[in-house]
């Protein structure tokens, strides 16, 4: 029998306990433990306890503004005017653009084997949630793959040169590598900056 598990990866600091909140789209907001968020990718809503609390409680992405966990910004945009929204981490933005994006494991088992992948998604949206540029890959050696994780710099560079700490974060992880994996970390490193 197949199994496939989908993860959202998380990389937060756990220090900020008091700092982390949802908004909801109604303007509601509720401080949270951050080490105790997780987004559900396959219900579209995250899990959550609030401060002082023990059991869980959930939020669809639907009903979901933006949650601040950490260091990290999480929000929930309509690119392309979808019908449906999605949850993206803000790795940057300006007074025009965002940079946005997720790290989504996609585990399967079949006959007592588990393999894994990593699907990343990186978009430079504009204030209507258009779509400006985006890489979409995931971390196969391909070929192709290896080629992509080589767009990813220039395509940040491109859109945020103006914006001197992304630009301090994107030299920090575009290092050659033989596989160019190392600026897969960027992705993985989701606190946010502003540049406005």
């Amino acid at each position: 029998m197949k199994k496939l598990v989908i993860m959202l990866l998380f990389t937060f600091s756990v220090s900020f306990a008091q700092n982390s909140y949802i908004v909801s789209k109604e303007g509601t907001k509720t401080f949270i433990t951050d080490n105790r968020a997780e987004v559900i990718l396959v219900d579209k809503r995250i899990s959550y306890v609030n401060v002082g609390k023990t059991w869980e409680k959930y939020i669809k992405f639907d009903d979901l503004d933006y949650a601040v966990i950490g260091s990290s910004l999480l929000k929930s945009f309509h690119l392309n005017q979808k019908r449906r929204p999605d949850v993206y981490f803000v790795y940057g933005e300006k007074e025009d653009k965002k940079l946005i994006g997720v790290a989504i494991t996609m585990t399967s088992s079949q006959a007592g084997m588990v393999t894994s992948k990593v699907l990343y998604e990186l978009y430079v949206i504009d204030n209507s949630e258009t779509i400006l540029d985006q890489i979409v890959l995931t971390s196969t050696s391909s070929s192709k793959n290896i080629e992509t994780r080589k767009e990813i710099a220039p395509m940040i560079r491109k859109h945020f040169s103006d914006c001197p700490d992304i630009m301090a974060k994107v030299q920090k992880y575009d290092i050659a590598d033989e596989k160019n994996a190392t600026i897969f970390s960027f992705l993985t490193d989701t606190e946010y900056i502003n540049c406005k």
